[in-house]
């Protein structure tokens, strides 16, 4: 009861300490921010380890847990190098592939529930694959209308492999996030079916949406808007929250000779 009721009180501190992070990140980042953004981090990766506790799907023996906790870990990296008080463009660039990693984390977590439920079935669905093809070219679309327009930060085009390379992956992490979710829904394998949803497939578009409004800030001109802002934070540590809740209602035991 006592690590429930932890796990309760961490999810309600991420609730109060994102609005102080918004709060002294704007106009512009500083020290202060920066300790609130690592504090809310934190929250979402001890939310994740206390739900292995709670939920009995450690990391020794579910992979599922052992691989989003792996995911959450990087989005805490990533989160520290984004936010270091700097515009140096390695350290952008270790925060932009420490968050490319944590998907690829996250991916493989969801590759690994999905393979020990439908052994025979192939690591990318051809269903998937389109999926990842249309986000990915209704990036590079949205890219190609804004650089028209004049509204493309042209400084920035140097990061346009690394940026198509991160859209590829998460594009990716939502389409594996949906055909677990669907899987169990179609073959029933899951009581709690709701809360995969919940936490899995709106966890993966609420990251989704994050990011996508973060190249609106970044690549479109958009640096100055505030309710962008707030709502590319608001629904990046939702999406962390979400998706360590998920360890609650998956587990993929290791199975024998595996």
């Amino acid at each position: 009861m006592f690590l429930k009721i932890l796990f309760v009180l961490v999810v309600a501190a991420e609730f109060v300490f994102v609005p102080f992070f918004l709060k002294y990140s704007w106009p512009n980042k500083c020290w202060k921010s920066f300790g609130f953004k690592m504090i809310c981090s934190a929250l979402f990766f001890a939310a994740g380890l206390l739900a292995a506790k709670i939920s009995g799907h450690s990391a020794a023996s579910s992979p599922y847990t052992k691989l989003i906790l792996w995911g959450l870990f990087f989005g805490w990296l990533g989160d520290m190098f984004l936010h270091l008080i700097t515009d140096k463009i390695v350290v952008f660039g270790l925060g932009l592939f420490a968050f490319l990693g944590g998907h690829i984390f996250y991916i493989f977590a969801f590759q690994k529930a999905i393979a020990q439920r439908y052994p025979d079935k192939p690591f990318f669905a051809w269903y998937e694959l389109v999926a990842v093809l249309a986000l990915v070219g209704l990036v590079l679309l949205y890219a190609g209308i804004k650089k028209k327009q004049g509204k493309l930060a042209s400084g920035k085009l140097y990061m346009v492999i690394p940026v198509v390379l991160y859209a590829v992956t998460i594009s990716a992490m939502l389409a594996k996030a949906f055909r677990l979710c669907i899987g169990e829904w179609l073959y029933g394998l899951n009581d709690n079916i709701v809360m995969i949803f919940i936490t899995v497939a709106l966890g993966a578009v609420l990251f989704i949406l994050s990011d996508g409004s973060l190249g609106i800030i970044l690549f479109a001109g958009q640096g100055k808007n505030r309710p962008l802002k707030i709502f590319n934070i608001a629904t990046y540590f939702a999406a962390q929250i979400l998706l360590a809740s998920s360890i609650f209602f998956i587990s993929t035991p290791i199975l024998y000779g595996t």
